[in-house]
């Protein structure tokens, strides 16, 4: 494993440096700040919300002891809407991204044990409509709501469901949010939004999901989700932790039960970490046999600690370490340990100042 770990992350963090796209001059100590430039007139019509580049090494081992995946993968992703009016009330969104399976958005390289792919999948395409303050609608192909909880017990982060939302979010009170969702939902299928849309007839996806303050600090959410046949409850809190408070910035507790057909339960609990530019995450976690697979790709199945660090080398670049492993499990899972070494460039930012879009 090492050897190879170490070869990869080498030639990967080699080959990302060496693009001249992701490379930024060190700022001028005594330069003077410069006037903000013009809004182009393209952004009346079109709001980039991410524009990003990714490469990492991966190294998988399942419960066996097996080495399933020491590869080179690399990353493209998109957000955007286009704005029918200037205030942005109604607008079509998209999401696209590389990434051949539900749960991921990577590509292989061909350098490492798989053999390369390059697909380019659209999975959120939805029309999206705010008549008042408050209130919005959306209908398409569009994310989970996952309310306070992050992907590790809920929908991962490339997840999509066919279908339409409404959002109701007071301007005062407790609650924050009241969502009610129903659409369909396929994590077996080719995740394209245009390959699934012909069974998007065929309802199998509804939930419910309340937002609300615990305290000035705390916020939380609780939602039903009728998936495919089951029905689940989740819930989530996160404790904002104040600035007195050293290296930590916040905690995070979730649960999930699973009421039928069967019973079933899991949870997890993570604290964001911040060492001056250094910022982090560790947590255990806790998924059923049954769960999936719809949460995480990263986590999966079983009881596991994880670990993940965060670094910006500039604005724009930043460099992330993940590793994963299970611990007090009697079922074949797929990740018994797992390595992910990430660099990400996101330019948006950068290009908006410059008035590129």
């Amino acid at each position: 494993m090492y050897h190879r770990l170490l070869s990869s992350v080498c030639c990967g963090f080699a080959l990302l440096v060496a693009v001249p796209a992701l490379a930024q001059a060190p700022s001028q100590p005594s330069a003077p700040p410069k006037a903000a430039a013009k809004a182009p007139a393209v952004r009346r019509w079109v709001d980039v919300q991410s524009l990003l580049a990714a490469m990492r090494y991966r190294f998988t081992e399942n419960s066996a002891g097996r080495e399933t995946v020491s590869d080179l993968q690399y990353q493209s992703q998109l957000r955007g809407r286009f704005l029918f009016d200037k205030a942005g009330r109604y607008h079509i969104g998209t999401f696209v991204t590389t990434g051949s399976a539900f749960r991921s958005g990577w590509n292989y390289t061909g350098a490492g044990l798989n053999k390369e792919n390059h697909p380019l999948k659209v999975r959120q395409l939805w029309l999206g409509a705010a008549p008042v303050k408050g209130l919005e609608f959306q209908a398409g192909g569009i994310a989970p709501n996952r309310g306070e909880l992050a992907d590790v017990i809920a929908s991962d982060n490339d997840s999509f469901l066919i279908g339409g939302r409404a959002t109701v979010r007071p301007s005062k009170g407790r609650f924050t949010q009241f969502s009610a969702t129903a659409g369909y939902f396929d994590a077996i299928s080719e995740p394209d939004l245009f390959k699934q849309i012909g069974d998007a007839d065929s309802v199998n996806y509804a939930q419910a999901l309340v937002g609300f303050k615990l305290s000035a600090r705390a916020t939380a959410s609780v939602d039903y989700t009728y998936e495919q046949g089951r029905d689940i409850l989740r819930e989530g809190v996160t404790f904002r932790v104040p600035a007195s408070v050293k290296a930590i910035t916040s905690i995070r507790l979730e649960s999930y039960q699973r009421v039928d057909p069967d019973q079933a339960k899991g949870y997890n609990a993570s604290a964001d970490l911040k060492f001056k530019k250094l910022t982090g995450t560790v947590g255990v976690m806790s998924a059923d046999r049954g769960y999936g697979p719809f949460n995480g790709d990263r986590y999966e199945l079983g009881s596991r600690s994880y670990y993940i660090a965060n670094y910006p080398l500039t604005a724009a670049l930043a460099l992330q370490a993940f590793y994963t492993r299970a611990f007090d499990v009697h079922f074949p899972i797929t990740i018994n340990q797992r390595f992910d070494f990430v660099a990400t460039y996101n330019p948006t930012a950068y290009l908006k100042r410059k008035g590129i879009f």
